[in-house]
Formats: structure tokens, C-alpha cells, sequence
């Protein structure tokens, strides 16, 4: 169990705490966020028919369903992305994020956080079964497509290819970068270590 907890919490390990809004209140899901509702249609950032689950920069969601945002209670979130995605989450916690304990329940490729049983943020690597509400999917998207078409920063940091960029609502979703291609985004509190 252990190892598993371990494994789990590995990406949230790797930079220092990001922030969040500590005191946000629980929100209800109430929007619908959907990759192909967000794309212009002249983009060149695709949408992925076996996407399952789909995030941005607020929350996450089932796709074509309510979104969850953060602040959200951690048993509707798990049992909402649980039925989308058809299996139960994988979870585990990790007690030495500065900005204090964070659980984890993980659902192939997306990794969610949350902090005194509350949605807190979340981490994406590269699987068909997860996308951004506008279209960027880790292992799929060429990094050079996303700075062509989001305004885009890149840091220099100890962390390699660490960006950010603007997503197509105007929120702020950050990611890891390598030889051309997207290896993982995030958004909301992390627990990366530098």
C-alpha cells in the first residue's frame, strides 16, 4: 500500500505547492464543459472522441456533464468521474505537500488532489481517456500547436519544460514540456517540489 500511495502521489511531488483558493466554497456542478463545445472551428487542436473525463483550469468533470469545480466535495467529484470512466479511483495521500496533507484518487491518466475533502486541483499525463475542455491532451497536442494557438509562457526553472498557458475559458493551466511534446498539465493546488 505503501508503494501504491507512493506512485500515486509521485507527479504532486515534484514542484513546490502551487496555490489555491483555500477558503473557496464548495461548488456545485452547474456548468457543462465539453472539448468540441470550446473549439473554434478553424483550430487545429483536435478533439478526442474516446475522452472520457475532461478538465480545465476550474475543475474536472465527466464529458458532456456537470463540471465539478474546485472547492467541491471529494465524495460527489469521485463518484461522478468513477461512473464516466467506468472503474473506481485508485487513490493514495501524501502528507508532506507545504500547503499541508492532499488525497489523491487517480482514474488512468488524470491524477485529482483534494485538501481537508474538497476538490483542490489536478494533474494529466499522456492517455486517450482525458482532454482539456479546449482540446489538449497530453501526448497528442504538439507543444509547438499549443504556443500557436494559446498565449503561452515558459519558465526557467529546475523543473524541465515547465509552462503555462491561457485556456480557452481564460483560466490558467500549467504543464510540463519535453522534445516537442506535451508530457503532463495541471491546474488548481499541486504539491511539485523544486
Amino acid at each position: 500500500m505503501i508503494k501504491k500511495t507512493f506512485l500515486l502521489a509521485l507527479p504532486f511531488a515534484l514542484a513546490a505547492c502551487g496555490s489555491g483558493k483555500d477558503d473557496a466554497p464548495a461548488a456545485e456542478a452547474t456548468e457543462t464543459i465539453d472539448p468540441a463545445a470550446t473549439i473554434d472551428p478553424g483550430s487545429v487542436v483536435q478533439t478526442f472522441e474516446n475522452t472520457l473525463l475532461v478538465v480545465d483550469a476550474n475543475g474536472v468533470g465527466p464529458k458532456g456533464a456537470p463540471v465539478f469545480r474546485f472547492g467541491s466535495p471529494r465524495g460527489e467529484v469521485d463518484a461522478g468521474l468513477a461512473k464516466a470512466f467506468g472503474s473506481e479511483a485508485e487513490t493514495g495521500e501524501n502528507f508532506d505537500c507545504g500547503a499541508g496533507p492532499m488525497q489523491f484518487s487517480s482514474f488512468g491518466p488524470l491524477q485529482v488532489a483534494y485538501q481537508d475533502g474538497k476538490l483542490a486541483g489536478w494533474f494529466l499525463r499522456s492517455g486517450e481517456e482525458v482532454a482539456t475542455s479546449d482540446g489538449v491532451q497530453p501526448g497528442a497536442t504538439p507543444f509547438a500547436l499549443l504556443k500557436q494557438e494559446r498565449q503561452l509562457r515558459e519558465f526557467d526553472t529546475t523543473l524541465t519544460g515547465e509552462f503555462e498557458y491561457t485556456s480557452a475559458d481564460y483560466g490558467t493551466i500549467g504543464g510540463f514540456a519535453e522534445d516537442g511534446q506535451i508530457t503532463s498539465l495541471h491546474a488548481g493546488m499541486t504539491c511539485f517540489f523544486r
